[in-house]
């Protein structure tokens, strides 16, 4: 009988050359993003591509089969500390109550796993991130959204590109 809660096989880090060749890549991918995205938003709200890319990076492991699920939880994430910060400003003590069972309703969604695809870790990295007072203080809320979502974009089609050359140069099996 197979152990069902036995950890799946660990890939092998890379090698110290393979390594500096992938913060190589990495660089020039963050450097560019910024480049381009920095004519049209500010720099505050960055933070939302690489949050998510580091999100799916280190959770999702760039499969590209996990990734809606990490921008529809970023999205999520984002309009529950929108709401956080939207409700009690704009409506009063009643926007303050909506605003916290919103954020309840997303915990619970997310401890139970209702929707894993629209509640999630992602979710709750955002809310964590967005919710915080500096951020809120500062950010364009629009511009986060559009930089998590478009920047995101970005990222997972380089890495999918970067995939398949890095295919076309791996060794035959």
């Amino acid at each position: 009988m197979e152990d069902s809660n036995a950890a799946p096989p660990q890939v092998p880090p890379p090698t110290p050359i393979a390594g500096l060749a992938i913060l190589a890549i990495v660089v020039v991918l963050l450097v560019a993003y910024m480049a381009v995205a920095l004519q049209f938003v500010a720099d505050t709200a960055l933070v939302g591509a690489f949050m998510l890319l580091w999100y799916w990076a280190n959770n999702g492991e760039l499969e590209i089969s996990r990734f809606p699920a990490a921008l529809v939880g970023s999205v999520v994430g984002i309009a529950v500390a929108w709401f956080l910060a939207y409700g009690p400003t704009h409506m009063g003590g009643l926007g303050m109550a909506l605003s916290l069972v919103a954020l309840l309703l997303a915990l619970y969604l997310d401890i139970i796993k209702a929707i894993p695809k629209i509640v999630n870790n992602a979710t709750m990295l955002f809310v964590t991130l967005a919710a915080a007072p500096l951020v809120q203080l500062h950010v364009n809320w629009g511009q986060l959204l559009a930089t998590t979502v478009l920047g995101g974009l970005f990222f997972a089609a380089a890495v999918e590109g970067l995939k398949r050359v890095a295919a076309r140069f791996a060794p035959a099996d």
